[in-house]
Order: C-alpha cells, then sequence, then structure tokens
C-alpha cells in the first residue's frame, strides 16, 4: 500500500488487506470534494436509489448550505421533507433526538445532514437506529466525525459515545467551506494536530496491554497530520486547494476509525479533555467552544505531561509497592463533585470494568518496567510542547485554557478526571497508575496559571 499515491477513493467501499492481519473497510460509498461538489448531491442521491430524503439542518447550516440543497433537490424532482432545529446552540441530547425522530418523516429512505459535527453526529445516531442510510453535507471543515462510525452524544448529562454507521456519501463543496468562519478552519487543523497524542497513547497502549494497533492505520493519519500542517498558510488565506486538503485528512481520520473499528486513531486524551471541558461548560450554562479548538488546546497540556514523563527517572520497586488508590467512598464523593449530574454514569463505568483496582494495576505496572525503554523512544519522538501551540497560534486558533474561558480548576479537574469518562488507557491513566498524575497536575496548572 503505497499511501503517498493513494486518493481518497482507494480507501473507499471495498475491502484492504493489511499487514497487520486484517482486512479493513469502509462503506463509505462516495466523497466528493471540490468546487461546486453540492451540485452532485440529487445525481448520487439518484444513482445510490433513493427516492426521499429527510433534510435536517440548523439555523446557521441552513443559510450556509440547506436552501442549496433543498432548491438542488427541487430541481431534479426528488421529494423531500425537512426539519431545522432553531437552537442557537444545537446540544446533542435527549431533548434534540427526541424533537429529530418526532419530525422524521417514514416515507423517507434516505437522511441527509446538512452541517458539520452536532448535526453529522444526531444523523448518524438517528439514522444507524432508525436502520437509514444517511449523506452528510458539510458546512465547515471543523472536525474528523464525517466518517466515524460512533456518534458521540449528551445522555444522562454525560459525553458518551455511541455506535453507529458510516454515511453513504460526503459532500464537501469547498466553495462553501472555504466562506465557513476561521476559528472553524483554525478548529478542524487543530482537530487534526490532536492526532500527535492520540496516535502515541495508543501505541502506548499496544505496548503496556498488547491492545490491538495497527501501523498502516497510524501511517495514514500521519501522513494526514503531515498534508494538513504543511496546508496552514493556505488556510489562513482561505486557498481552496488547501481546504481541500484538511477536509480530505478530516475525512480520513474518519476512515481510519472504520478500519480500526474503534476511534483510536483520531481520539486520546487530548479528546478526553475535550469532553470533559464540553461537559462542565453544559453543566455551568456557559457558551459551548468548538471541539477542535479544545483539542487543539488539550494537545499542548498533554504534550507537556509528555514532557513531563520523558524527563522523570523511575524507582519501579517503589512504585509497585505503592499502596493503590481505590475507588472507595471519598472517590465517589470526589467523582459526584467533578461530574455532578453525571457522575452515576461514571462510577458505573468504573465498577463494570474496574480500571482501577490494584490487580489491574499491578499488571500495568509490570509491563510499564518491562518496556520502558520503548515507551521512553516513543514519546520522546513527540514534537515538543511549544512547537505545536505555535502552529495553533499560527492558524489563528486559541493555544491556552483561558483564551476559551477554562478557569484553573476546570482544567485542573479534568486533568485529574477525564480518564473516568472512557474505559480508554491514554497517558492520563499511566500517569495515575505510576502516582505521578496529581503531581504533573499541580506542575502543568502552576505553570498555566502562575
Amino acid at each position: 500500500m503505497n499511501l503517498a499515491t493513494m486518493t481518497i477513493a482507494d480507501f473507499l467501499d471495498h475491502p484492504v488487506v493489511c499487514n497487520c492481519g486484517h482486512c479493513h473497510t469502509s462503506d463509505v460509498k462516495t466523497v466528493e470534494i471540490g468546487p461546486g461538489a453540492l451540485s452532485k448531491l440529487p445525481s448520487i442521491v439518484k444513482h445510490l436509489g433513493y427516492d426521499k430524503a429527510f433534510v435536517l439542518a440548523d439555523c446557521h447550516t441552513y443559510r450556509a448550505a440547506g436552501q442549496q440543497v433543498l432548491t438542488n433537490l427541487e430541481s431534479r424532482d426528488i421529494p423531500y421533507t425537512s426539519f431545522i432545529l432553531d437552537a442557537d446552540e444545537v446540544v446533542p441530547d435527549e431533548y434534540t433526538i427526541g424533537s429529530v425522530l418526532m419530525h422524521l418523516d417514514p416515507s423517507c429512505n434516505l437522511i441527509i445532514g446538512v452541517g458539520t459535527g452536532t448535526i453529522n453526529d444526531i444523523s448518524r445516531f438517528i439514522s444507524h437506529r432508525m436502520r437509514l442510510p444517511y449523506f452528510i453535507v458539510a458546512t465547515a471543515p471543523s472536525m474528523d466525525g464525517f466518517a466515524s462510525t460512533v456518534a458521540p452524544l449528551i445522555t444522562n448529562n454525560l459525553k458518551t459515545t455511541y455506535d453507529a454507521h458510516v454515511p453513504q456519501a460526503i459532500i464537501a463543496d469547498l466553495d462553501i467551506l472555504a466562506d465557513a468562519p476561521m476559528p472553524m478552519i483554525a478548529a478542524g487543523f487543530a482537530d487534526i494536530v490532536g492526532k500527535y497524542t492520540c496516535l502515541c497513547d495508543w501505541k502506548l497502549s499496544a505496548i503496556i496491554n498488547d491492545e490491538y494497533y495497527c501501523e498502516t492505520i497510524a501511517s495514514i493519519m500521519r501522513l494526514a497530520l503531515k498534508r494538513t500542517i504543511a496546508s496552514k498558510n493556505g488556510l489562513l488565506n482561505r486557498d481552496k486547494a488547501a481546504i481541500g486538503r484538511l477536509t480530505e485528512a478530516l475525512v480520513l481520520a474518519g476512515i481510519a476509525m472504520s478500519y480500526a473499528g474503534n476511534s483510536r486513531p483520531a481520539s486520546g486524551s487530548e479528546h478526553h479533555l475535550s469532553h470533559f471541558w464540553e461537559m462542565r461548560f453544559l453543566f455551568e450554562n456557559k457558551k459551548a467552544v468548538l471541539h477542535g479548538a479544545k483539542v487543539g488546546i488539550g494537545t499542548v497540556i498533554i504534550l507537556r505531561l509528555y514532557e513531563y514523563l520523558a524527563k522523570t527517572h523511575f524507582d519501579f520497586a517503589k512504585i509497585k509497592a505503592s499502596p493503590t488508590p481505590k475507588p472507595n467512598d471519598a472517590w465517589k464523593a470526589e467523582i459526584a463533585r467533578v461530574f455532578g449530574p453525571a457522575a452515576e454514569g461514571v462510577i458505573l463505568l468504573e465498577e463494570r470494568v474496574g480500571k482501577n483496582l490494584p490487580a489491574k494495576r499491578g499488571q500495568r505496572l509490570a509491563s510499564v518496567e518491562k518496556h520502558w525503554a520503548e515507551i521512553h523512544s516513543l514519546i520522546s519522538a513527540l514534537p515538543p510542547s511549544d512547537e505545536v501551540a505555535k502552529l495553533l497560534v499560527d492558524i489563528q486558533g486559541p493555544m491556552h485554557p483561558k483564551q476559551v474561558g477554562l478557569d484553573q480548576a476546570a482544567v485542573k479537574d479534568s486533568l485529574l478526571f477525564a480518564k473516568e469518562v472512557r474505559n480508554r488507557y491514554t497517558i492520563l491513566q499511566l500517569l495515575w497508575d505510576l502516582q505521578l498524575l496529581e503531581p504533573y497536575t499541580n506542575q502543568i496548572v502552576n505553570e498555566l496559571y502562575q
């Protein structure tokens, strides 16, 4: 597989036999990225055999592309019904899901989501549960979930990832995407920059826990990352070729997740911080912050944690002999304080998977000691946190938590507790195992807010 010469089409709708021993597939059938791509939507609908569409948008995405979607469908006599969510900030929670379902015309055999991020997640989840195919019409190159197989939603006040399916078609009209607000373009760039840390987290777990890892998939993401960073100046100038390369990278992230069977190639500890902050904003009734913007900030922080770790010398005998903090009543009280209405779900997750139990910690520590040289080599290859922070500044995106309204307490809580939101091994769990999470957290918070 010569990744350097492959196009998006080479990854679609056919199996790829890989050196990892798996046969990778993605069920996306069509990806159209280019100027005027939206004009091809009716032909794709007809070609794939659908005859009535349910079009979902919000008030912002309707103005950006939704009206044009409806006009294009009408021009080819394709029947449709539509529903426009009128909230200024759409929250993907039970209320929103229920509202969409109440308006879903059962005679439609296709859902067309118009938007990026939340609209895509809602369309993906509902289409999967209703056993309907869906298309996504992008309105901004702001996140990497276009071709994802999972839908992150807010349920029971907790950010929860649900199994879903990929869109049959992804339509990304560069005439529309190039006019997206610059913060959204910067957010997409930052979401790709987050692959530095998520790929390191994934390999870290493969070394320590023997988790499945595929170097080919990781290489796809590294190539997408390289191309995105090389496009930085073009993105600032809204160059359509650069916007196209960023969009391809964002789509490839979803295809990589399909190949892996989970979100590992695109989501690690930097995303856990982002999800935690999203819930915190929601609980405090604060205005939402773009997902990619939070991921970029989280990436800089996680890189700094990795830098601390690379400089630390360990007495493994002493560490292994140290007592394991237990998820007791005091821990549950802290979870209740930090997660509020979502605490019950977090506690139930720990009771189900037991990732913080002494026996599991002991197994992981033995593996860390055995493989420490390999782990150190892995983390030493990461770029400096200051270098990545500069990339975010250059693209006019935030790189410090204060820039998006995150105070010292929120950042501290996220570093200490974001690992409890997912049963996924990252540097945050590794530092907890080594009993370094709290001292490193205090150090980095002091540096950020001194």
